[in-house]
């Protein structure tokens, strides 16, 4: 079997289990909130081309998290500049008084305004849009903006969340290399309280951007711990844009890093993950997150097909106790697991191969949902099929009782830049026991696995055709034994995502 993945040149198919745009571009996610029995969906967007320009906030709904409504785009440019990416909550108690004593939404977004031909002359600041109507029409605030340009370029993607303890709500505003924290009591004036971010994680030459903020209940451990979610914009001395993440304290004014400084966690250790957001205001408390599957290093060269862009799955946010300290645990959310399939099949009994044995089902192509639990045998080395049987879409080994996962990817477009940029070859440990979990979606254009009950997560742009299949599973060195492996075809019969209301 060939270890090459070259991407098969023509129009990409439309994605089935995927959000994606009706048309033109889309990138970050924004305003995600949940109301009244709807989820959200705000994104960055731009009807009239199939790359970046002028910001638009998109808009879709949905009751499941798996079927879209496209609405009208929400927020639209004017003299005041572009939408850029922001927030939303639900206002219940009209803490604003902009509704008349009764609940009402609230979108939080940078205004980002060029003030001339120069390259970098712009000014951003943030405002609010707020809608009575569940969200069908919005009207910017009249006294925006509600912060003003601190006299630096970079000021931007403002989350807003509840901070109970401190009776306050609390704004994150990418600010450069840190993240800055407003505090207010009736969302219209903000008070800075503080800066995180000098020495800490992740920097590159690239901003950090769209910050998330939120607490989480630690499994297996004691307690609750405050999660802050930072992507770092694309730079050429790195891979490109990626999502990292502190976990400490917050205590309404300060974020405290829990873990040495330098450290670096990462939400995804592949290329196509960025822009995380989760929303807020979920009626069952879950915490549910999702990222623009893409990388700013090729981003506005991706294959398109009348859209460009896609969201990932939408995935359940957890905080675990481990031997390495306090991390964050992702769960394809609970929704995706009852849809509709031309085939559900599982392993009646585990199976030992030896290497050159591998295990296969003929099945349909097509979108799916697959997990397995595979025990490697010393100096053993497995390679996993799932998106097309001409190359290895995972490779695993185990060596000195390490585990490491590697996956490469090529691709041919036409676009030096793409063919320069897409292409990766990279390994990520996995742990110091000879078993492995795996968990993956596959879908037109895309391939998604947890690792290890997702305290791995890998996100990958897979531009070949097929986009699913039942998997292979070859061992090409030692011994492996499958424990168990179920999985799914997906025939999208009922999937109705990217319908728009006439």
């Amino acid at each position: 079997m060939s270890f090459e993945n070259t991407l098969v040149q023509g129009a990409p198919s439309r994605p089935e289990f995927h959000f994606t745009p009706p048309n033109g571009w889309m990138n970050d996610p924004n305003g995600l909130v949940f109301f009244e029995g709807e989820y959200h969906l705000f994104y960055q967007y731009y009807p009239a081309a199939m790359v970046w320009g002028p910001m638009h906030w998109g808009h879709a709904v949905s009751t499941d998290l798996v079927h879209w409504t496209h609405l009208d785009a929400a927020l639209l440019p004017d003299d005041d500049g572009m939408c850029f990416s922001g927030s939303a909550i639900v206002d219940s108690s009209d803490c604003c008084g902009l509704f008349g004593g009764k609940p009402g939404l609230i979108a939080f977004y940078t205004a980002h305004r060029v003030l001339s031909d120069a390259p970098n002359d712009y000014v951003q600041e943030q405002c609010i849009a707020y809608s009575s109507d569940k969200g069908r029409s919005w009207q910017k605030y009249a006294g925006n903006p509600v912060i003003a340009p601190p006299g630096f370029r970079d000021f931007r993607d403002p989350k807003v969340v509840w901070h109970e303890q401190s009776q306050h709500w609390i704004m994150a505003l990418a600010c450069g290399q840190s993240i800055r924290f407003y505090r207010s009591t009736n969302l219209l004036d903000w008070t800075l309280a503080s800066e995180f971010g000098a020495g800490q994680g992740r920097h590159t030459t690239g901003p950090w951007e769209c910050p998330d903020l939120f607490e989480l209940p630690v499994e297996g451990g004691e307690g609750s711990r405050w999660v802050l979610v930072v992507g770092v914009g694309a730079s050429e001395d790195n891979w490109g844009s990626f999502t990292q993440y502190f976990v400490g304290d917050f205590d309404g004014v300060h974020f405290h890093n829990e873990n040495a400084a330098p450290e670096v966690l990462l939400m995804d250790e592949s290329r196509d993950f960025y822009a995380v957001q989760s929303w807020s205001d979920v009626a069952d408390g879950r915490r549910l997150a999702i990222a623009w599957m893409n990388n700013w290093l090729y981003a506005n060269q991706i294959p398109e097909n009348g859209w460009r862009g896609n969201m990932s799955v939408v995935r359940e946010l957890a905080l675990v106790a481990t031997d390495a300290g306090i991390r964050l645990r992702q769960d394809f959310a609970r929704e995706f697991g009852g849809q509709a399939a031309q085939a559900q099949k599982s392993l009646p009994a585990s199976v030992s191969l030896s290497a050159g044995q591998d295990y296969r089902d003929e099945g349909a192509q097509g979108p799916g949902y697959g997990r397995t639990s595979l025990t490697l045998s010393p100096c053993a080395a497995v390679a996993l099929y799932l998106q097309q049987y001409a190359w290895p879409d995972l490779e695993l080994s185990l060596e000195a009782g390490a585990l490491s996962l590697s996956h490469r990817r090529e691709g041919q477009s036409g676009d030096e830049r793409f063919e320069r940029y897409f292409a990766h070859d990279f390994s990520v440990a996995a742990g110091n026991a000879p078993r492995i979990e795996l968990e993956w979606f596959s879908d037109h254009g895309s391939l998604e696995v947890l690792v290890n009950g997702g305290l791995i997560s890998l996100t990958s742009l897979c531009f070949s055709p097929g986009g699913g299949q039942a998997p292979v599973i070859a061992v090409t060195e030692g011994q492996a034994v499958i424990e168990s492996l179920t999985w799914s075809l997906f025939d999208g019969a009922e999937q109705d995502d990217n319908q728009s209301v006439a």
